[in-house]
C-alpha cells in the first residue's frame, strides 16, 4: 500500500471514530440523570359539585352544573330555589342553600386538613371528618368544628333576621343538592357524624331497617340511670 492510500484510510478511520463519538455523547445527554424518572407533581385537592336537578349556579362568576370541579378559594353563588353540595374529597362536604353567597378554602395536611367557609349571605352546612378543622365565618356569626372528632355545623344569614348558628336553619332553607346528608339537628358547635362515621341519613336508614329497636336503645335512653 503506498503512502497516499494509507493517508486516505487513516483520515476515513478518524472521521468514523469522530462520528461514533458524537452519537454516543448525544445519547448520553438524552438519557435521564441516573435513569430515574422525575417525580410526579402532587395532585391538587378539588371539590366536586352537585346541584339540585342539575341546575346551574355561579362558580367564580361562571355558570356551572353538577360534576364540575371546585378549586380552593372559589366564590359560590346559588340562585333562588337551587341548592348545591360540594364534596371535598376525604375532608368533608359543604351543603349550600339557595340565595347564598360564599367563598370556600380547603387544604389537606397529612391525615387531616382544613375547610374554611366565608359566608356573605344565605345558609350553609359544613361537615368534616376526624382530624379536619372546619370553620364557617360571617360578619356577625361564626362556628367551628372540633377537629379531634369531626362533626357538623350550620350557619344562616337571612335578610331581616338575626344570624342563626346550629339551629338547623340551613336545612330548613333547603341547603344541599338534596336532603341527603344535609339535615343536621340543632345542637352543639360540633355535632358528631352518624353511626360508624356514616352520614345521619344512612344511620337513620340502618335504624329503620331494625324496626326501630336499635334506634330506641341508642336514643330513647341516651345515658344510664338508676331506678
Amino acid at each position: 500500500m503506498n503512502f497516499r492510500n494509507q493517508k486516505i484510510l487513516t483520515a476515513a478511520a478518524l472521521l468514523v471514530i469522530f462520528a461514533v463519538t458524537q452519537v454516543y455523547i448525544g445519547v448520553s445527554f438524552a438519557k435521564p440523570n441516573g435513569g430515574v424518572a422525575p417525580a410526579a407533581a402532587p395532585q391538587q385537592l378539588m371539590g366536586i359539585l352537585t346541584t339540585r336537578d342539575n341546575q346551574p349556579i355561579l362558580v367564580n362568576g361562571v355558570s356551572t352544573v353538577s360534576g364540575a370541579t371546585i378549586p380552593s378559594g372559589a366564590t359560590i353563588e346559588t340562585p333562588d330555589k337551587v341548592g348545591a353540595t360540594i364534596n371535598i374529597g376525604a375532608l368533608g362536604s359543604l351543603c349550600i342553600a339557595p340565595n347564598t353567597r360564599l367563598t370556600v378554602q380547603f387544604s389537606r395536611s397529612g391525615n387531616g386538613g382544613d375547610i374554611n367557609v366565608g359566608l356573605t349571605q344565605g345558609c350553609v352546612i359544613l361537615t368534616t371528618v376526624k382530624n379536619v378543622k372546619g370553620t364557617i365565618a360571617a360578619a356577625q356569626a361564626s362556628a367551628q368544628i372540633n377537629p379531634t372528632i369531626g362533626g357538623t355545623i350550620d350557619v344562616c344569614l337571612q335578610a331581616g333576621e338575626a344570624p342563626k348558628v346550629n339551629e338547623a336553619a340551613a336545612a330548613n332553607a333547603g341547603a344541599g343538592a338534596s336532603g341527603l346528608g344535609c339535615n343536621p339537628p340543632a345542637g352543639a358547635a360540633a355535632i358528631p357524624r352518624g353511626l360508624f362515621g356514616l352520614g345521619r341519613t344512612a344511620t337513620a336508614a340502618i335504624f329503620a331497617g331494625t324496626g326501630g329497636v336499635v334506634a330506641c336503645i341508642v336514643f330513647c335512653n341516651p345515658s344510664p340511670s338508676t331506678p
